[in-house]
Protein backbone atom coordinates (compact mmCIF):
# COMPACT_ATOMS: atom_id res chain seq x y z
CA UNK A 1 0.00 0.00 0.00
CA UNK A 2 1.27 3.65 -0.69
CA UNK A 3 -0.03 6.41 0.58
CA UNK A 4 0.87 9.88 0.09
CA UNK A 5 2.89 12.45 2.28
CA UNK A 6 3.22 16.35 2.88
CA UNK A 7 6.06 17.51 4.00
CA UNK A 8 6.21 20.99 5.13
CA UNK A 9 8.79 23.37 4.09
CA UNK A 10 10.87 24.51 7.06
CA UNK A 11 11.17 27.86 5.00
CA UNK A 12 7.76 28.67 3.36
CA UNK A 13 8.63 32.11 2.14
CA UNK A 14 11.45 30.49 -0.28
CA UNK A 15 9.93 27.49 -1.32
CA UNK A 16 6.74 25.31 -0.71
CA UNK A 17 5.70 21.90 0.33
CA UNK A 18 6.75 18.39 -0.68
CA UNK A 19 4.50 15.81 -1.85
CA UNK A 20 5.69 12.39 -1.82
CA UNK A 21 4.27 8.79 -1.99
CA UNK A 22 5.75 6.24 0.38
CA UNK A 23 5.15 3.04 1.26
CA UNK A 24 3.44 1.65 4.00
CA UNK A 25 4.97 -1.16 6.22
CA UNK A 26 2.25 -2.47 8.92
CA UNK A 27 4.43 -3.37 12.09
CA UNK A 28 4.24 -7.21 12.16
CA UNK A 29 5.96 -7.14 8.57
CA UNK A 30 9.00 -4.75 8.96
CA UNK A 31 11.19 -8.09 9.78
CA UNK A 32 10.14 -9.18 6.37
CA UNK A 33 10.78 -6.04 4.51
CA UNK A 34 14.37 -5.88 6.23
CA UNK A 35 15.18 -9.07 5.05
CA UNK A 36 14.58 -8.06 1.31
CA UNK A 37 17.49 -5.37 1.92
CA UNK A 38 20.89 -6.54 0.76
CA UNK A 39 23.32 -7.08 3.27
CA UNK A 40 25.82 -4.26 2.38
CA UNK A 41 22.91 -1.84 3.15
CA UNK A 42 23.16 -2.98 7.24
CA UNK A 43 25.38 -2.87 9.78
CA UNK A 44 26.01 -1.81 13.40
CA UNK A 45 26.40 1.61 15.25
CA UNK A 46 25.89 3.51 18.62
CA UNK A 47 24.94 7.01 19.40
CA UNK A 48 27.57 8.91 20.21
CA UNK A 49 26.49 12.56 19.67
CA UNK A 50 26.59 14.30 23.31
CA UNK A 51 23.62 16.20 24.20
CA UNK A 52 23.04 19.01 26.91
CA UNK A 53 20.25 17.70 29.54
CA UNK A 54 18.19 20.44 32.32
CA UNK A 55 15.51 18.92 34.73
CA UNK A 56 12.09 19.79 33.43
CA UNK A 57 9.26 21.13 34.98
CA UNK A 58 6.34 19.19 35.22
CA UNK A 59 3.90 20.25 33.21
CA UNK A 60 5.91 22.19 30.63
CA UNK A 61 5.54 21.51 26.91
CA UNK A 62 8.21 20.02 24.76
CA UNK A 63 7.77 20.21 21.24
CA UNK A 64 10.08 18.17 19.17
CA UNK A 65 10.44 19.00 15.26
CA UNK A 66 12.53 16.48 13.20
CA UNK A 67 13.76 17.69 9.84
CA UNK A 68 14.85 16.33 7.02
CA UNK A 69 17.01 18.22 3.80
CA UNK A 70 15.83 17.43 0.21
CA UNK A 71 17.55 18.35 -2.41
CA UNK A 72 19.48 21.04 -0.56
CA UNK A 73 16.20 22.66 1.11
CA UNK A 74 14.60 21.77 4.47
CA UNK A 75 11.44 19.99 5.56
CA UNK A 76 9.47 18.83 8.26
CA UNK A 77 9.41 15.22 8.95
CA UNK A 78 7.35 15.25 11.80
CA UNK A 79 6.46 17.07 14.99
CA UNK A 80 5.37 15.81 18.57
CA UNK A 81 4.51 17.42 21.83
CA UNK A 82 5.45 16.05 24.88
CA UNK A 83 4.47 16.60 28.66
CA UNK A 84 7.38 16.73 31.66
CA UNK A 85 6.02 14.91 34.15
CA UNK A 86 6.62 14.10 37.89
CA UNK A 87 7.88 10.64 38.73
CA UNK A 88 9.00 8.76 41.27
CA UNK A 89 12.55 9.14 40.02
CA UNK A 90 12.19 12.90 39.40
CA UNK A 91 11.01 15.38 36.65
CA UNK A 92 11.34 14.07 33.24
CA UNK A 93 14.73 15.21 31.77
CA UNK A 94 14.83 17.69 28.70
CA UNK A 95 17.32 16.64 26.45
CA UNK A 96 18.97 18.99 23.60
CA UNK A 97 20.64 17.09 20.51
CA UNK A 98 23.50 19.50 20.31
CA UNK A 99 25.39 17.21 17.70
CA UNK A 100 22.05 17.28 15.60
CA UNK A 101 22.13 20.23 12.81
CA UNK A 102 18.36 20.88 14.40
CA UNK A 103 19.39 20.79 18.14
CA UNK A 104 16.10 19.51 18.39
CA UNK A 105 14.42 18.93 22.09
CA UNK A 106 13.06 15.86 23.53
CA UNK A 107 11.42 14.18 27.05
CA UNK A 108 13.21 11.63 28.41
CA UNK A 109 12.18 9.94 31.47
CA UNK A 110 14.76 10.40 34.72
CA UNK A 111 15.73 6.85 35.33
CA UNK A 112 16.28 5.97 31.47
CA UNK A 113 18.09 9.28 31.20
CA UNK A 114 20.49 8.31 34.01
CA UNK A 115 20.75 4.64 32.81
CA UNK A 116 21.98 6.11 29.05
CA UNK A 117 24.07 9.25 29.95
CA UNK A 118 27.51 10.40 31.73
CA UNK A 119 28.15 13.83 32.55
CA UNK A 120 31.17 14.82 30.95
CA UNK A 121 33.36 17.82 32.38
CA UNK A 122 32.32 20.08 30.27
CA UNK A 123 28.66 19.99 31.31
CA UNK A 124 27.37 17.78 28.38
CA UNK A 125 26.18 14.02 28.79
CA UNK A 126 27.66 11.48 26.78
CA UNK A 127 25.87 8.33 25.70
CA UNK A 128 26.72 4.84 26.84
CA UNK A 129 27.70 2.07 24.57
CA UNK A 130 24.56 0.76 23.37
CA UNK A 131 25.39 -1.27 19.29
CA UNK A 132 22.06 -1.53 17.45
CA UNK A 133 21.61 -2.97 13.82
CA UNK A 134 20.88 -0.35 11.20
CA UNK A 135 19.30 -0.27 8.04
CA UNK A 136 19.48 1.59 5.37
CA UNK A 137 16.24 1.67 3.11
CA UNK A 138 16.25 2.56 -1.02
CA UNK A 139 12.56 3.74 -0.87
CA UNK A 140 10.60 6.16 0.51
CA UNK A 141 8.59 4.17 3.53
CA UNK A 142 6.32 4.60 6.48
CA UNK A 143 6.77 2.00 9.44
CA UNK A 144 4.24 1.60 11.87
CA UNK A 145 6.29 1.92 15.43
CA UNK A 146 5.49 -0.95 18.12
CA UNK A 147 3.87 1.88 19.92
CA UNK A 148 1.41 2.80 16.75
CA UNK A 149 2.80 5.89 15.26
CA UNK A 150 4.00 6.41 12.25
CA UNK A 151 7.20 6.72 11.57
CA UNK A 152 8.75 8.59 7.83
CA UNK A 153 12.11 6.90 6.71
CA UNK A 154 13.06 8.45 3.52
CA UNK A 155 15.26 6.93 0.67
CA UNK A 156 19.23 6.86 2.07
CA UNK A 157 17.76 7.30 6.08
CA UNK A 158 17.53 3.81 8.19
CA UNK A 159 15.60 1.80 10.23
CA UNK A 160 16.99 0.91 13.65
CA UNK A 161 15.89 -2.42 15.05
CA UNK A 162 15.41 -2.67 19.03
CA UNK A 163 14.46 -5.88 18.93
CA UNK A 164 13.40 -8.06 16.08
CA UNK A 165 11.63 -10.42 18.47
CA UNK A 166 9.17 -7.83 19.80
CA UNK A 167 8.53 -6.12 16.16
CA UNK A 168 10.44 -2.73 17.93
CA UNK A 169 11.71 -0.66 15.27
CA UNK A 170 11.78 2.77 14.60
CA UNK A 171 13.87 5.54 12.23
CA UNK A 172 16.47 7.51 12.18
CA UNK A 173 17.30 10.41 9.58
CA UNK A 174 20.45 10.70 7.26
CA UNK A 175 21.48 13.63 8.92
CA UNK A 176 20.55 12.84 12.53
CA UNK A 177 22.36 9.32 11.56
CA UNK A 178 25.25 11.47 10.26
CA UNK A 179 25.93 13.44 13.19
CA UNK A 180 24.92 11.43 15.87
CA UNK A 181 26.00 7.83 15.69
CA UNK A 182 28.76 5.87 14.70
CA UNK A 183 29.45 3.31 12.44
CA UNK A 184 30.56 -0.28 13.93
CA UNK A 185 33.06 -2.96 12.16
CA UNK A 186 31.71 -6.19 13.33
CA UNK A 187 29.75 -8.58 10.88
CA UNK A 188 25.91 -8.55 11.15
CA UNK A 189 23.92 -11.23 12.24
CA UNK A 190 21.27 -12.21 10.01
CA UNK A 191 18.37 -12.40 11.48
CA UNK A 192 15.30 -14.67 9.77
Amino acid sequence: MKEKVILKSAHPEEYGDLVIECRVIPNAEIGEYLATIPEDRKFYAHKSGVVKARSGKAGEVIKTTLKTVIDGREYILGEEENTVKERESGTDIVVTNISSTSNEEYVVKRDKFTKTYSPREDGTFEPAYDSRLFTQVTEDVIIMTSWGAPAICLAGSYIVTYSAEENDYNTVEQGAFESTYEKENQPVKVIK
